[in-house]
């Protein structure tokens, strides 16, 4: 049996694939359940349930106890339970403390996250990671940064999977000979997003662009209005709040931007590479194993915030699928986006899940 616990079922990359995960569990005909904090009812799948309690509330470890407890009365057998992100990560161990025949699995999201900047975390981290008999780190990136936070005192828990992603139809845009071009950014507004960057770099060429639109929500979202507001870019500069269309939002676009500060897997790059969209992106650990510098339908931001660079890129993009055109590019970034499958990701989890068990036992 399969638990997956989460913060939610929408937001970001780790709460879809989880969501999709689950999916592919089910196909494949095992006893898989998924458990979000809190999120949307109207998606949730076979055997999800949301918990509605916020993520941060530490009323979560009774209720993942209780969740445990009754499924270790359903199965004689081991039971998997997976944790991903913050709250979780920390949630999962402490709910699961005295209890038997339930194997910890925790997956690594991020290259960098703020506790990082407080050495003193790093043993009552280590702590909590050693409670976990695998650890699966999304890039080479992700599991450099961890092994090197825990002074490689996990290397042998340690395993790397890469992310898969939805790989939607190639579309056919229309050339933009004689238009200007749809710029779209997607992620959750947090500061390690870096939205903040693009935001002030294209209110500084206007005239280039139809408009940019940012899918998503978060903690910035007041600065990231704010700074609209005082360039005067609102009817070009568009946060839509988050959306489960993502697919459709990604059709409408010509070129998107990803401006992000660090990344543990560039998903919402594989996903707009496989409808065709030309790609301009932060060149940090996470995104540059996903998008090879050598295609030509990406372009690679040395400094994340030098808004300078983001001019010079952002114009040569434009350019060049002016002069180009969208059909040779947009197959180059389909082609890309195909290395990355939701279906080899699950087959690689099953085989973690099934040497835990048989380590175990």
């Amino acid at each position: 049996m399969i638990i997956n616990i989460i913060s939610s079922n929408k937001k970001g990359g780790a709460e879809l694939l989880v969501h999709e995960l689950q999916k592919i569990f089910l196909k494949k005909g095992m006893d898989a359940f998924a458990y979000y904090f809190e999120g949307d009812s109207s998606i949730l799948n076979k055997n999800e349930k949301i918990l509605n309690i916020k993520p941060r509330d530490p009323r979560n470890i009774f209720k993942i106890r209780k969740i445990l407890k009754k499924h270790k009365l359903q199965t004689s057998k081991p039971l998997i339970v997976h944790a991903h992100l913050t709250w979780p990560f920390f949630f999962t161990v402490l709910a699961s403390l005295g209890l038997k025949n339930i194997n910890l699995v925790y997956t690594e999201h991020n290259t960098y996250n703020k506790r990082r900047s407080l050495p003193f975390l790093k043993y009552i981290e280590y702590l909590f990671y050693s409670k976990f008999k695998k650890i699966i780190c999304i890039s080479e990136g992700v599991a450099n940064s961890l092994n090197q936070w825990t002074n490689k005192k996990l290397t042998d828990r340690l395993e790397i999977i890469p992310n898969g992603s939805r790989v939607f139809d190639l579309l056919e845009r229309s050339p933009l000979s004689e238009r200007k071009p749809k710029l779209i950014s997607i992620g959750s507004l947090t500061s390690k997003k870096n939205f903040i960057t693009t935001v002030k770099t294209l209110s500084l060429m206007s005239d280039i662009f139809e408009t940019y639109t940012i899918i998503g929500e978060g903690p910035e979202r007041k600065n990231l209005e704010e700074e609209i507001k005082k360039q005067k870019m609102q009817k070009k500069i568009i946060l839509c709040g988050w959306s489960n269309s993502i697919q459709e939002n990604l059709y409408k676009a010509d070129i998107q931007l990803i401006p992000s500060l660090w990344e543990g897997f560039g998903l919402v790059a594989v996903e707009g590479m496989s409808t065709g969209l030309p790609i301009i992106a932060s060149d940090v650990d996470g995104l540059r194993e996903v998008l090879n510098k050598k295609n030509p339908a990406v372009s690679l931001i040395n400094n994340p915030t030098d808004i300078q660079e983001w001019q010079l890129k952002i114009n040569m993009m434009i350019n060049k699928v002016r002069k180009e055109g969208f059909y040779n590019l947009s197959k180059a970034a389909n082609i890309q986006a195909k290395q990355f499958s939701l279906d080899i990701m699950a087959d690689k989890y099953i085989a973690t899940y099934d040497n835990v068990i048989n380590y175990t036992t």
